[in-house]
């Protein structure tokens, strides 16, 4: 069964809005430092349907994050986070480079793009960019080339992608969640691969050869269009990671064996994926996330936790204000997911 898509990014940025009032009188980011990619994370690319380092297989887990609000990622490497998934609120206001920046349109305080990079690398973390709206528009559930602004979110996603495009440790997802959640208002697989083509190769444009992540369809629920247009895709392009959310489509009523059967699927159709966003809860519904990291354990594919945040009151939440594990009323969400982590996290296989 699958829900309207929950408010639970809207929930996470009014909290994120909360804290970067604070942020408003931060010292200038410093001078971009010379770009070292750590070694661990040199040579990071696709080959058939796994990411590998240098041509070893290895598996990335880790959780999304509201950095561009403030903070750091100091804290993730005691939890074992690989990779971090990082919100871009406003596309359109983004500063890629330079200090904090304050956007009229959002009333809010964003961090550069190269600031969060550089805090990321200094914690062997790779960094996922990819925008969750344009202006004050949320663009989960849009179909991306029918918007206004597409000619405007391309060109800003080339300026980012020539930003960072000698950088193996820094990948860039096209569109978070696209598509209406039940299909229909114009969606047709036709428009997903006519759209995944143009956004990939707009970012190839810029020069950059970084792992692209591209959604499924459905609000990033379902993997059936990658297992049907995801080899027309592939045809002529390289380093493509599939990102699915896996909420009530992978985890009402879900066994660990049928999601491995779901995850074989999509490796026999050469296709890599990595699971970039799940949580316990989703539109009101508590679930269990459990049957979902044992099978991720089982194939070595990677899981992106919503959310890095400390704050107890949000059940989707991994950490207290405290920076314990948040385990109230969500299933013992964090102790969860940081098992997970210790079991998985960024191995080579």
């Amino acid at each position: 069964m699958r829900r309207r898509p929950s408010s639970r990014c809207q929930i996470a940025v009014a909290a994120a809005l909360l804290a970067a009032c604070s942020v408003a009188q931060d010292t200038p980011t410093a001078a971009t430092p010379p770009v070292t990619v750590t070694p661990s994370l040199s040579g990071l690319a696709i080959t058939g349907a796994a990411i590998t380092t240098n041509g070893r297989p290895v598996t990335f887990a880790g959780a999304n994050a509201l950095h561009v609000y403030g903070g750091n990622s100091d804290a993730m490497p005691a939890w074992r986070v690989g990779i971090v998934r990082e919100f871009i609120r406003n596309l359109k206001d983004q500063p890629i480079t330079g200090d904090v920046t304050y956007s009229t349109t959002s009333k809010a305080y964003f961090h550069s793009l190269r600031s969060i990079v550089t805090a990321n690398r200094r914690n062997g973390l790779v960094t996922v960019l990819c925008p969750f709206g344009w202006d004050t528009l949320e663009v989960l559930g849009l179909n991306p080339s029918q918007q206004p602004f597409y000619g405007e979110y391309k060109a800003r996603m080339r300026a980012i992608a020539t930003e960072f495009r000698d950088e193996s440790d820094v990948w860039i997802e096209v569109w978070n969640e696209p598509y209406w959640w039940e299909g229909g208002r114009g969606y047709s697989d036709a428009l997903w691969l006519s759209d995944m083509q143009d956004m990939v190769d707009n970012i190839r444009s810029a020069g950059n050869r970084n792992i692209v992540l591209v959604p499924g369809s459905e609000t990033g629920q379902s993997e059936r269009v990658i297992l049907s247009q995801g080899p027309a895709l592939l045809a002529g392009r390289s380093n493509i990671l599939f990102d699915i959310h896996a909420y009530e489509g992978w985890l009402l009523g879900a066994s660990q064996a049928s999601i491995v059967a779901r995850i074989s699927a999509l490796k026999i159709a050469g296709v890599a994926i990595i699971f970039g966003e799940t949580a316990p809860v989703n539109s009101g519904v508590q679930m269990d996330v459990q049957p979902l990291l044992n099978a991720a354990v089982a194939e070595r594919i990677g899981v992106v936790a919503w959310l890095w945040k400390d704050d107890e009151s949000d059940r989707s939440a991994l950490r207290t204000a405290g920076g314990l594990p948040n385990d109230a009323n969500n299933g013992r969400w964090g102790s969860t997911f940081r098992a997970y982590l210790q079991q998985s996290a960024t191995r080579r296989q």
